[in-house]
């Protein structure tokens, strides 16, 4: 059998649990009650993950729902999770296996369908004789109306509200800069030149990367998922119109295989309107980020002249973050890797 070797970090201990909460949620600082639930959960999570020492999977799992009360994307989600955990009847063992329990939903309704490699899949279908063509259009309200249910236009209007370039490295589009040679002058096609692609934030769960296995990816169990904790518009938003253009963001290819395999986020940074904190995980973080050129911080840069077109959604951002920090610090990153090649 393979042996895991994990970096995975265990839970921390409450106070620092309360400090971090704090600072990631300023809110609660102004509602004891609030904060005292959530300690008082998270206390009995610390135990449970005590009993699971013994069964990898069951630590992961563990460990799993006790980063997604550290790293919850909002104080509504972070409420709606506490409170499932808190209306579980019984001892201390009924919660550790309704923690188990719950982990492994996390695992399996949130972690697993994020990473999956779909970065090209938006212009996978559509690059062809057109597509030069297609790129110089500019009438923006015909655009708009055909975004949401269009992967080309959902491209075409990210490539305009982004500058033409990678909102994390700044490289310009390699499409923009050779079909658009009237535009190479221009400052905000100055800098190097590279493959981007438009990246959802929020990914197509319908979207099936294998189309020969006999279950595709599909949305029910993901909107369900957020149904119960504390984003049910979700699936209104994004149900049929996941193209929209606040689910879509300009990516340098290799930034879209790092984000779609949970090794880097963009974090909002609170307080500071389109700016976020860049993190990479792995072994190999530093490396990459000196390599790649990803700064620790990034201010997005967005065309003044096209601002009929929505900006990124910043909830969906962090709904992303979450799943690469729980992902990452409960050892589910890992684990999934060896139980892929356990089934190989």
């Amino acid at each position: 059998m393979a042996q895991w070797s994990s970096e995975a970090c265990p839970l921390p201990d409450e106070q620092t649990a309360r400090d971090h909460l704090l600072q990631e949620f300023p809110c609660l600082q102004k509602r004891d009650d609030v904060l005292q639930n959530v300690m008082g959960v998270y206390a009995k999570v610390l135990q449970a993950e005590r009993g699971a020492e013994e069964d990898r999977l069951d630590l992961v799992r563990t460990r799993l729902v006790g980063y997604f009360i550290l790293y919850s994307p909002t104080p509504q989600a972070l409420v709606a999770f506490v409170d499932e955990l808190r209306s579980i009847a019984g001892g201390a063992e009924a919660f550790k296996h309704s923690c188990y329990r719950l982990g492994d939903e996390v695992l399996e309704q949130f972690v697993r369908p994020f990473r999956v490699r779909r970065c090209d899949q938006i212009t996978r279908t559509v690059v062809g004789t057109d597509y030069p063509s297609i790129l110089v259009k500019t009438n923006m309200k015909e655009l708009l109306e055909e975004v949401p249910n269009d992967a080309l236009y959902a491209r075409l209007a990210a490539l305009f509200r982004d500058c033409y370039r990678c909102q994390v490295t700044r490289t310009v589009d390699y499409d923009t800069f050779t079909y658009k040679p009237q535009d190479r002058e221009r400052k905000h096609l100055d800098g190097r030149v590279g493959i981007t692609e438009p990246r959802h934030i929020i990914p197509d769960f319908d979207y099936d990367p294998c189309p020969w296995k006999d279950s595709p990816l599909r949305n029910e169990l993901q909107w369900k998922f957020w149904e119960r904790f504390g984003h049910p518009e979700l699936r209104d938003e994004l149900s049929g119109r996941i193209h929209r253009p606040e689910n879509v963001v300009t990516l340098r290819l290799d930034i879209c295989e790092m984000v779609d395999d949970l090794q880097l986020c963009l974090k909002p940074v609170q307080g500071k309107i389109g700016t976020f904190d860049i993190f990479v995980f792995g072994r190999n973080a530093t490396r990459l980020k000196d390599v790649r050129g990803i700064p620790d911080r990034r201010t997005f840069h967005l065309n003044a002249a096209v601002d009929i077109i929505p900006k990124p959604e910043l909830k969906y951002f962090r709904i992303l973050a979450t799943c690469c920090f729980i992902a990452n610090l409960s050892g589910a990153m890992e684990y999934n890797d060896v139980d892929s090649q356990l089934v190989e």
